[in-house]
């Protein structure tokens, strides 16, 4: 509510959440189940607009419209929920006006086992701004409601807070039609006949702020029960087969694309780390860890120490370790080695700019791109260095004999290595940044060739 309508709920005396009178006693009737809904924009609470809706399904065309309130089954205004019956199954039906169309979820589907007519995909933009490929409708399915039939097309998709969503492609064949959504109605006329649709208050659930939250739990004796969710979409990739004589290239030198089981060469870009004069050798304590980050930590020095890459250490030197989550919900061994690189001397190695490399490209039209795994790991750190790189965990002090992720001069030893690897093709067909190798030309041709002096 604006501060407009607070004021005049205080003057009145009534309750924020209904229209009776506010007392030290006072519990609402309309009782509602209450959903924080937390985004990653700055948007007010209920702003969540949806495209116009369009009856265009096609890859060109624009996408369905599908609220996320929709998804996650969150009860807002302008929508109702009811219990129906769909080929004797009991369902919930979500009528939305923020949805273009009308779904059915997947699920539902499978239950029913109704027939999938397969054919041009449709985009469905969801409430997050995210559009999801889908493909697939299912024509003509039987739904009745508070004695009317319905027959309508339905577009399968991941409904998490309903079985079915009646979106503005049945609402606009309707007419007139006349919602009270406090009291959850909605009247219409079908066939010359007065339909009430009446919603079911036990199905909804309502958007509450943070701060009304916080506050009826300073003067209310109530809790809340608080359900978390994430939604990912992923983009449904089709994957174009390698051109036939690329393939080839790539075959002959399938030995690079092998897991390496041996230490790197040694060479004369070598890692080294420089020191300041009359420094002390960092000696940092071991973090605290979980339970749990303990058998991690174990685990991936385990396999680091039969990778060969590090190995027992008595240094007087020791850094820390710490996990970092990745996205897939693994970890990475890291090691803070802030305290080390505050007193070694910067190299000047130039680091190449995206914006000069990608002027480079001009006429070309076939790329291949590379990306080197553990990049680092295949540069050893020079012998009288490798002490430097110790670290320190809650059962052991190792280091490094490669290249370790974190220190300050690192990119720049990488980015020596590839530049004299490649110098006599750089700017010409092959360009470098780190770890990524982009192979261009103008044709196949002439790229075949290129791929194979690469290799």
């Amino acid at each position: 509510m604006s501060d407009v309508e607070l004021q005049q709920k205080r003057e009145k005396g009534l309750c924020f959440h209904c229209d009776e009178k506010y007392g030290p006693n006072h519990y609402c009737q309309s009782k509602s189940i209450q959903v924080l809904l937390v985004t990653d924009d700055d948007r007010a609470e209920n702003d969540y607009g949806s495209p116009e809706p369009t009856s265009e399904i096609s890859d060109e065309g624009n996408p369905l419209a599908l609220s996320m309130h929709s998804i996650v089954g969150v009860t807002i205004d302008k929508t109702l929920k009811l219990k129906r019956v769909i080929g004797g199954i009991e369902v919930i039906v979500l009528v939305d006006n923020g949805a273009s169309h009308n779904f059915i979820s997947h699920e539902l589907v499978r239950k029913l086992e109704l027939p999938v007519e397969r054919g041009k995909s449709f985009r469905v933009m969801v409430g997050n701004g995210f559009t999801i490929r889908r493909e697939g409708i299912c024509r003509g399915v039987p739904l009745r409601m508070q004695g009317i039939e319905l027959c309508q097309d339905y577009f399968p998709f991941e409904l998490g807070g309903a079985d079915v969503v009646l979106g503005i492609s049945w609402l606009s064949t309707l007419g007139d039609v006349c919602a009270n959504w406090r009291n959850l109605t909605m009247e219409f006329f079908n066939e010359r006949k007065k339909v009430v649709l009446q919603g079911d208050p036990s199905l909804v659930k309502t958007v509450v702020s943070l701060r009304a939250m916080l506050k009826s739990l300073q003067r209310e004796d109530a809790g809340y029960v608080v359900e978390l969710c994430s939604i990912v979409v992923k983009e449904e990739e089709t994957e174009e087969p390698m051109d036939p004589a690329a393939a080839v290239v790539v075959d002959g030198f399938s030995h690079l694309f092998e897991q390496p089981t041996t230490l790197p060469p040694k060479r004369p870009t070598d890692h080294t780390i420089v020191l300041e004069t009359n420094t002390k050798p960092p000696n940092i304590h071991p973090y605290k860890y979980l339970f749990t980050q303990k058998n991690e930590i174990e685990r991936l020095v385990g396999e680091m120490l039969m990778a060969g890459i590090i190995q027992p250490s008595t240094s007087p030197f020791a850094s820390p370790v710490l996990l970092v989550k990745k996205k897939d919900g693994s970890w990475r061994f890291c090691v803070n080695y802030r305290a080390l690189n505050n007193i070694t001397i910067p190299d000047k190695f130039p680091i190449p700019s995206i914006d000069e490399l990608l002027d480079e490209l001009s006429g070309a039209a076939i790329f291949t791109k590379l990306d080197l795994k553990s990049c680092y790991h295949q540069i050893q750190v020079k012998e009288e260095d490798v002490p430097k790189t110790a670290f320190r965990t809650h059962e052991g002090h190792y280091e490094f004999l490669v290249m370790p992720f974190g220190l300050t001069n690192t990119p720049s030893t990488f980015q020596a290595l590839m530049n004299t690897i490649f110098k006599s093709v750089l700017r010409k067909f092959i360009l470098v940044f780190f770890d990524d190798i982009l192979i261009y030309s103008p044709d196949l041709k002439t790229h075949l060739p290129h791929m194979q002096h690469t290799f």
